[in-house]
């Protein structure tokens, strides 16, 4: 703690008369001026000291006011020049007419927002499926864009089998982050699968894999419950909280960075907007003392380019170092069979991308893509009917069957009967994807993300198509 901001701090105090009524608003002014939290309880604690009971603080004269005010004014501008060069405050932004007419125009957005980590896949399963290739495959070089893999807890047990050669960076998905900042160690349903992976002596090995093959390696948080994320976002104590806690667990495994995957569902009161904005800010200011050459990224929708929810995507630019698209799940099990994640027709990858061209610099912008699929029954009635495929089974599963091609999405489908039942089956493939990494190129985005590692299991042909695309050989 600095002594002088201490005396500052006293000295700011000492001309609030009832000052223990307006606590929260004199640590905010203190703050502002460049104070830390820390260094506003400890000047609390030593007038408290000093003061007898039922006695107001001393007035000052008319001479050390002054010179009080002077030295509150030059640190006021010295902390704003040093903050001006360093980082960007966040801002409010006022939509123009033209994204207010984009902004009613994605209210009806047809596709539901729903993020594919809640579907989890049998690892067991997937590689258990034979591999066509006699060998491991060869990465000939470094990739060119950032090439994000996302590592799901129900990976863990099949760490060993998963090349990470080809890949810039992974991210640990995930640890849950509550409302008042703590990371949750226990569920409803018992120990949460997130943590029990943090915890898991085969993570450091798949951490030390990925180190060794000069992979970056971040930590997802995650929230998907829109009160414990109003909560964290309305509160500045369970902000550094969480603040806190991100910063000892990515120090304790000497990790690169983290990456934010909080979805909330539909447009949130504009206080939580901006308490989120705020927190991403204060985040980022924090990792990046701690760890100067680390990276902050954030998960949004393909509609948050268009649409006003919880990310204020111009007021966080400046304050991250990637937005991660999740380009999927256009349909979804809730819904009726359609691409997973169009690249044509009249809402498709291309449309969304283009409102976030319109917003952010394009090298912040990494394209998350599907490795799975979603096989729906044609007479669909629920929810429960819908299963979901990683690659290496549809690649085994369509080895017998026609591949169609739907012309106006980009993207292919199969269909086939069981016991009687008509089913379809939506994905991504080399084709398809291809189409999604030449966009990728020709648009100078920053990159490509993968949901999820291992889904395509032994199989390559989603490995070579990256290295075709992304490496520099």
């Amino acid at each position: 703690m600095r002594d002088n901001y201490i005396e500052i701090i006293k000295q700011y105090i000492s001309k609030k008369s009832e000052y223990k009524k307006t606590l929260d608003q004199i640590k905010d002014d203190a703050t502002a001026m460049g104070g830390t939290e820390e260094e506003f309880e400890e000047a609390i604690r030593q007038i408290e000291d000093k003061t007898p009971k039922n006695k107001k603080l001393p007035k000052l004269n008319k001479k050390n006011l002054l010179i009080t005010l002077g030295v509150l004014i030059f640190a006021v501008f010295y902390i704003s020049l040093i903050q001006s060069l360093l980082f960007t405050k966040p801002k409010n932004v006022t939509l123009t007419n033209e994204n207010l007419a984009k902004k009613q125009a994605f209210e009806h957005n047809p596709f539901p927002v729903v993020y594919a980590s809640t579907k989890e896949v049998n690892a067991d399963k997937v590689f258990s499926i034979p591999s066509n290739e006699s060998s491991k495959l060869a990465v000939p070089g470094r990739p060119k864009k950032e090439v994000l893999g996302f590592f799901p807890y129900w990976m863990l047990e099949k760490q060993d089998k998963i090349n990470v050669s080809y890949l810039t960076s992974v991210s640990l998905f995930g640890l849950t982050v509550t409302g008042r900042g703590e990371i949750a160690k226990v569920t409803g349903e018992g120990q949460d699968p997130g943590w029990t992976m943090w915890r898991d002596g085969r993570l450091d090995e798949f951490i030390r894999k990925a180190k060794n093959a000069r992979v970056k390696v971040y930590l997802t948080f995650k929230s998907f419950d829109n009160a414990e994320i109003e909560k964290l976002s309305k509160n500045d104590v369970y902000q550094q909280n969480f603040i806190s806690n991100a910063l000892f667990l990515i120090n304790s495994k000497n990790l690169d960075g983290m990456n934010i995957d909080f979805e909330y569902v539909g447009e949130p009161d504009p206080t939580v907007r901006d308490g989120f904005t705020n927190l991403i800010y204060a985040l980022n200011l924090e990792l990046k003392r701690q760890v100067p050459n680390a990276k902050l990224s954030i998960d949004t929708y393909l509609v948050s380019g268009g649409k006003l929810d919880l990310f204020d995507l111009q007021a966080l630019s400046d304050n991250l170092d990637y937005f991660v698209i999740m380009g999927y799940d256009m349909h979804t099990p809730a819904g009726g069979a359609g691409p997973i994640a169009a690249m044509g027709g009249e809402t498709s990858v291309v449309t969304y991308l283009q409102n976030y061209l319109e917003r952010v610099d394009s090298e912040k912008l990494i394209l998350a893509v599907p490795y799975y699929g979603y096989d729906w029954p044609n007479n669909q009635t629920s929810e429960s009917g819908v299963k979901i495929l990683p690659y290496a089974e549809i690649a085994d599963i369509s080895k017998s069957l026609k591949i169609s091609w739907n012309e106006e999405s980009q993207t292919p489908f199969y269909s086939y009967d069981e016991n009687g039942e008509a089913r379809t089956v939506h994905f991504d493939n080399v084709r398809s994807l291809a189409l999604k990494y030449d966009y990728i190129n020709k648009k100078q985005l920053a990159g490509v993300g993968i949901w999820a590692l291992g889904y395509d299991g032994l199989n390559q042909d989603l490995e070579k198509l990256l290295i075709d695309k992304f490496i520099i050989q």
